[in-house]
């Protein structure tokens, strides 16, 4: 987990290192332990190379300081790169890194977890290494494979590569999408960065900053649902996930992919019940072994849900040592899940240790946060996880294992089985129909619950949440209705595997990722997620989709999998939180910073109209504050949130122990 810049003059002319040195400042906290540059002529193919303030010594001793005032070299081509150390912790994995013979360069932000497999094979083609960076078993492994290498790597990047011997340079970025890379194109440039608030440090995309239109439209319509390539921000862009582009003029519609998640899946006649929970064990346990590689304490976040518990299950059986467990307890009865963890932690006999969230410092962060974000957000809970991801830090934990997108894998979410009743319904299986009807309200909820989950469909959530509200919406936008209305005409055709397929590629997963990175790299912290594996999301798309969802349970084949290694309670516990966050007592404590929040609603895209109903929309308030922020620069609104808030409450010292630092010292005077 690092962060990563770079400019490239398309023309050949000399790019202004101080717009590159401020690229890389600006996301100091990602990577905290090591900062590099290098200056590229790509017609003469010479370089120069530069340390920073937070450079090691030994770095500093061997390349000059980049002070951009002081350099004369005229580089069309400038990488940056900010180190967060997780593998081999010395300064031999200083970036950019040069191979050694200097053919090629690197900044690279990601993990690759397979890198000592790939380093054997590469050692038998007679290959050397020098150091024991995973950074270096990646160049080698273009240096003898190109393009292809991308296949072989199970991880996550995002990276630039540039090659002296083709004088190219090369974007990529993992499978899943899980590492960010944001991009900008000129007539003559190109910038790109791992956050977007480095572009926003170019002069020019700083004056012609505008609002995204479409994707705010779709954020309105469909919640925390993501457009993939877009940004909230008009013309910054996503680069694609699992794909590979050469930086020319024909940039980026030269873009190639190199993997895909299936689209076809098996039937039971060709796997059956037991070899698949036992694929699924298998499959799970691999990604959980490589995913423990690190030169730093790794510990498991378990918040007593299947998906986590599955994790620590599946680690335990490998795992010779005592594994650490962090759990969140809310004193909230009804987002409170710690005595599931408890009982499994107990199962196993972890480090079982319990942290109680600090919300009462929620608001005192609020502007630094929202910056941090760089776009709007679904649910407070995020700045809540980072501040329990800060106190693992300071445990001396910089790694977690998570149960993250196991619902996208294996059909968690009351939306699939929605899709499977009303495909019933559609088929004339009605016999299939009640008995998965009375399989649900018998063990798990309400048939008042099951009939909304059948009516739920983004049509539906559409219309309740904009058509409905005429006023949010300004007439002058309704050009965008189209570009909203295809994907929710194709949730109609959608089978329940193509749906599954859309939230894996193209909403939650991708919302979750981005927003996820941005939390996550506020602290640092690096998490790593077993299910988004790329050969645990090849099995999960390929299984009988009938053993997704099957006698009323979400998750069936994950639950008969786990059934002989986790407690029956846990298991085939008959509720699910979701995202445990107390957030009806939230608004209720803080109705007066909503509200001083919704009067800011009038701005020159979206107008809001039910105060009422939008004070218990963090969507909505997200949005604003994104907005106030970005755009209006704002900082009054902030600055008024802050005092109300430490109005309400007792300040004591311990209300602060779990900031990270760039919340608590972060002072930003302007975007």
């Amino acid at each position: 987990m690092c962060g990563i810049a770079g400019i490239i003059e398309l023309r050949g002319e000399k790019i202004d290192p101080g717009i590159l040195k401020s690229m890389t400042d600006v996301i100091r906290h990602r990577g905290p332990d090591d900062e590099g540059y290098v200056l590229i002529n790509q017609a003469t193919s010479r370089f120069r190379s530069y340390s920073g303030p937070d450079s090691p010594s030994s770095i500093q001793e061997l390349h000059s300081r980049f002070q951009p005032s002081e350099i004369d070299f005229d580089g069309n081509i400038g990488l940056s790169h900010r180190r967060f150390s997780i593998i081999d912790l010395t300064a031999a994995g200083h970036q950019p890194f040069f191979d050694h013979d200097h053919s090629c360069c690197i900044v690279f932000n990601g993990e690759i977890y397979n890198y000592i497999e790939l380093r054997v094979e590469l050692e038998k083609e007679g290959i050397k290494f020098r150091t024991h960076s995973d950074t270096e078993v990646l160049l080698e492994s273009y240096k003898a494979w190109g393009v292809e290498c991308f296949k072989k790597f199970n991880g996550f990047w995002a990276l630039a590569l540039y090659d002296f011997r083709k004088k190219c340079l090369l974007l990529s970025r993992d499978r899943i999408g899980k590492r960010p890379l944001y991009w900008f194109k000129n007539a003559s440039r190109v910038y790109f960065a791992s956050e977007i608030k480095s572009l926003l440090k170019v002069p020019e995309i700083a004056r012609n900053k505008r609002v995204n239109q479409d994707a705010i439209w779709y954020w309105c319509s469909s919640g925390m649902r993501d457009l993939n390539f877009s940004t909230c921000f008009e013309n910054i862009f996503s680069l694609p996930s699992a794909s590979w582009v050469i930086v020319d003029e024909n940039f980026p519609s030269n873009c190639k992919t190199f993997w895909e998640v299936p689209k076809i899946r098996m039937t039971e006649n060709d796997i059956g019940i037991s070899e698949a929970a036992t694929l699924i064990r298998k499959t799970l346990m691999e990604a959980i072994r490589i995913r423990l590689r690190a030169d730093v304490p790794i510990a498991i976040e378990l918040s007593g849900g299947l998906d986590s518990s599955t994790i620590l299950a599946l680690t335990a059986q490998t795992h010779p040592e005592r594994i650490t467990t962090y759990t969140v307890r809310f004193h909230d009865p009804g987002t409170n899940e710690e005595p599931f963890a408890r009982a499994v932690a107990k199962h196993y006999n972890v480090d079982y240790r319990v942290i109680d969230p600090p919300i009462q410092t929620f608001w005192q962060h609020i502007l630094a946060f929202t910056y941090l974000q760089e776009e709007p957000y679904h649910s407070p809970n995020l700045q809540t996880s980072q501040d329990i991801w800060s106190h693992m830090r300071t445990q001396g934990t910089k790694v977690v294992l998570s149960g993250s997108s196991g619902d996208e894998m294996f059909a968690g979410y009351t939306h699939y089985y929605a899709k499977v009743q009303n495909e019933n319904l559609r088929t004339g299986c009605y016999l299939q129909f009640i008995e998965n009807a009375l399989h649900w309200t018998e063990r798990r909820y309400s048939f008042k619950k099951l009939a909304l989950a059948l009516i739920r469909s983004p049509i539906a959530y559409f219309f309740k949440n904009v058509v409905s509200q005429s006023s949010k919406l300004r007439r002058r936008n309704r050009h965008c209705l189209s570009k909203i209305s295809m994907p929710l005409q194709q949730y109609n055709k959608d089978t329940l595997t193509e749906l599954l397929y859309s939230d894996i590629t193209n909403t939650l997963i991708p919302y979750w990722l981005r927003s996820g990175d941005k939390t996550l790299m506020g602290v640092p912290f690096e998490g790593r997620c077993p299910f988004l594996d790329y050969r645990v999301i090849e099995l999960a798309t390929q299984l009988p989709v009938t053993y997704l969802i099957r006698d009323g349970w979400h998750k069936w084949i994950l639950r008969k999998a786990m059934e002989d290694y986790l407690p029956a309670d846990v298991v085939w516990r008959k509720q699910k939180m979701g995202f445990p966050f107390p957030l009806r007592t939230f608004f209720e404590k803080y109705e007066k910073i909503i509200d001083l929040i919704l009067s800011q609603m009038n701005n020159p895209y979206i107008e809001f109209s039910d105060k009422a109903r939008l004070r218990n929309d963090w969507g909505a308030i997200s949005f604003i504050l994104w907005y106030e922020l970005f755009f209006n620069e704002n900082f009054a609104l902030f600055e008024k949130i802050e005092n109300m808030a430490n109005q309400s409450q007792t300040i004591t010292e311990d209300n602060g122990k779990y900031s990270p630092e760039f919340l608590s010292s972060c002072e930003i005077t302007s975007i």
